[in-house]
């Protein structure tokens, strides 16, 4: 779903159909940051690595390398899913990022989201447009041994990144 319209749902046959956003992906480190004791973050002044095209579920590891502990923006264009009916329902569904996420829509912030947490799932039917604009900034913030702990089990030295899947759901209302 690069360009045009989305997809052309028929939720007769359905209750409910699943859009994967695997990619491509845009990848944009925004900074290097470093974990504070009281659980901020701030910038650390490091030359960052360029940006890069990716697909998910992936962390950042062959776009910006293992080491790198930061705040990358993730962001997708995708079309309106044609042929929704007034009562159905779009949810955008995240499924794990590592560590912290924020979410928008077409400038729209959805929430946050943690590893911790899981999935997260936002309705979004109201926020849609033609064109969209899906924007995950996930921060993975470097550690010192004065850091508030930053719990990542089973994650422990690996990259950070949207590490789950990302789908619109969409329900039959």
């Amino acid at each position: 779903m690069t360009g045009g319209a989305g997809p052309k749902i028929n939720m007769s046959s359905a209750a409910t159909h699943t859009i994967r956003l695997r990619g491509p992906w845009q990848l944009q480190p925004l900074a290097a940051t470093v974990l504070m004791a009281d659980g901020t973050t701030q910038r650390e002044a490091r030359v960052l690595p360029p940006g890069a095209t990716t697909q998910i579920p992936s962390d950042w590891s062959d776009s910006l390398g293992v080491d790198f502990r930061g705040r990358v923006l993730y962001s997708r264009r995708f079309g309106c899913p044609t042929g929704l009916e007034p009562a159905d329902r779009v949810a955008l569904l995240v499924e794990r990022v590592d560590a912290v996420a924020q979410v928008a829509v077409n400038g729209h912030p959805l929430g946050e989201i943690r590893l911790a947490d899981g999935e997260r799932q936002w309705s979004i039917k109201r926020l849609l447009q033609d064109r969209n604009l899906l924007e995950i900034t996930v921060e993975l913030p470097r550690l010192t041994p004065h850091s508030t702990e930053l719990p990542r089990p089973g994650r422990e030295g690996r990259a950070g990144g949207l590490i789950g899947e990302v789908r619109l759901v969409i329900t039959a209302g």
